[in-house]
């Protein structure tokens, strides 16, 4: 699920924008503990064109399916094999991957009366970004936008609040990338919980004045004032016993389960007073 969509403005640095952020601020964020994912989205990536002069193919008869093939096959880095020393074992791993798209010039891609024919002898390379389907505006900004998404069963808030205090930590970036907040989920849960704790307050408000002016007991009164507390702490006990969190469903049912608490308590207690004031014994 969603829970914080975070802003990304930038100027100068579009081009390089997409490998700016999955450096700097995706991989930060995707090692806070209860994260699922982080994804890009509206930042364009980079991209090596290669376009392909078709005269020149067919006199070197050429295809760009060749062509294509080789590329792919000298862009790999493969396992070499393992080598010993002493009492360790380690892997040798051989990197071909191109390291900057000039070096894609000097990638043989055929013969030609027993010749070398290069790359740059048959297209052109040109190291740009691809063509954008999407693009992410933030107040009149382009630039991007970041996903974060929880794993199943983790804390919304927990994870809202240790990315807010990561932020900070990841403003080292080029001068014109600014981050910022779009929207952060667990601000509705938070004022859920405001609001159930302002719901506590006016339900004993409330409970104070009717029982009291009804039954003019002050006891009766303070009876009912410790038993909505202590109704939420039972409650808060059973969730933490059965592995629950709380969520808006759980705040939700703790605020109505509050009113049936003070509506049960004073007709009970209405009705209890009515017996004893009728003569019945108080433990009967």
């Amino acid at each position: 699920i969603p829970i914080v969509l975070l802003s990304v403005q930038a100027n100068e640095s579009q081009a390089a924008l997409y490998k700016i952020l999955d450096d700097r601020v995706v991989n930060p964020l995707a090692r806070i503990p209860g994260v699922g994912t982080v994804s890009i989205s509206g930042a364009p990536q980079r991209e090596i064109q290669v376009y392909c002069d078709p005269n020149k193919l067919e006199a070197y008869n050429l295809s760009v399916e060749t062509i294509s093939s080789i590329i792919g096959a000298e862009n790999k880095n493969i396992p070499g094999g393992n080598f010993d020393i002493g009492n360790e074992t380690y892997s040798l791993r051989v990197e071909g991957e191109f390291q900057d798209s000039r070096q894609l010039e000097d990638v043989v891609v055929g013969t030609y009366n027993g010749a070398s024919i290069y790359l740059r002898d048959v297209a052109r390379v040109v190291d740009t970004v691809e063509e954008r389907a999407q693009e992410t505006y933030n107040n009149g900004v382009k630039g991007a936008m970041i996903v974060v998404q929880k794993q199943s069963g983790a804390n919304s808030v927990e994870i809202s609040k240790k990315v807010d205090e990561a932020l900070p930590r990841l403003q080292n970036l080029p001068s014109d990338v600014k981050l910022g907040v779009i929207v952060d989920t667990s601000d509705n849960i938070l004022n859920t919980i405001d609001s159930l704790a302002e719901t506590v307050l006016y339900a004993l408000l409330f409970v104070v004045i009717v029982v009291f002016l009804f039954l003019g007991r002050w006891r009766a009164t303070l009876i009912i004032c410790i038993t909505i507390p202590l109704s939420l702490i039972a409650s808060f006990i059973y969730l933490a016993i059965t592995g629950n969190t709380i969520n808006i469903i759980s705040l939700s049912s703790l605020s109505i389960a509050i009113g049936m608490v003070v509506d049960d308590a004073i007709v009970v207690l209405e009705n209890v007073t009515t017996h004893i004031e009728r003569g019945s014994d108080p433990k009967q």
